[in-house]
């Protein structure tokens, strides 16, 4: 509750305006912040102008600051020291998820070894309509609430090049393009998991050539 209490305080420091709801979730060395109802009326104005790029980059730079802020209380309480951060906005949703990591998070997590082999082999037959089939997959963590999967080894040579200049706009059009065509399978995985999603994340790491794609669900169960 502290931790995310004093999220939401710097976010209304920095926004004018604090989310409606703020969840946090621990695993390993990895910490996950889920937010709902946090778009500011200026992002408001941005997307009716169909500006999403300049909201994008105008939240960006503010959760930039926030964490940078947020990062030496949060590593004070939980005794980590967490080295990277990462997020994502679904607009459409008013939602969004930050995710602090470590260099050493190897955490392995308790998952049905026939769910997990074929959640990766759905993730890779979705994604592979989208993007480089990764070299490696694995299930990061999954409670009753969350999923979340890290690949590794996804960017082609022409991502790698397109990053090293600087060309974010072109990244984020992609980014939305492959979360879009999860969004249209989201079925299919509702069916694996036996859940309802409720939301769904895409967190990219450029620079160390990785993703985390992140399930929320819904505290319903599907039927079968």
């Amino acid at each position: 509750m502290y931790l995310s209490s004093t999220f939401s305080k710097l976010l209304k420091r920095r926004f004018g305006k604090g989310p409606e709801t703020c969840n946090v979730f621990l695993k390993g060395n990895r910490f996950y912040v889920y937010m709902r109802n946090f778009i500011t009326p200026a992002e408001e104005v941005l997307l009716k102008q169909d500006k999403l790029e300049l909201a994008v980059n105008f939240r960006s730079s503010i959760i930039h600051t926030v964490t940078e802020e947020y990062l030496p209380e949060v590593s004070k309480v939980l005794g980590i020291s967490f080295e990277y951060f990462y997020h994502d906005w679904n607009y459409d949703k008013n939602t969004g998820i930050l995710l602090l990591d470590h260099t050493q998070s190897d955490h392995e997590e308790n998952i049905d070894s026939s769910l997990e082999k074929n959640l990766i082999i759905l993730i890779e037959n979705v994604g592979s309509s989208y993007y480089k089939k990764p070299a490696f997959l694995k299930v990061v963590k999954f409670t009753q609430n969350i999923c979340a999967i890290e690949s590794r080894e996804v960017l082609l040579p022409l991502e790698k090049l397109v990053y090293e200049k600087g060309n974010v706009e072109l990244l984020l059009h992609q980014s939305l393009e492959i979360k879009k065509g999860y969004w249209e399978n989201k079925g299919q995985f509702e069916v694996l998991f036996n859940r309802l999603i409720e939301d769904m994340f895409m967190m990219w790491d450029y620079k160390n050539n990785r993703n985390y794609l992140v399930f929320i669900f819904n505290k319903l169960y599907t039927m079968n």
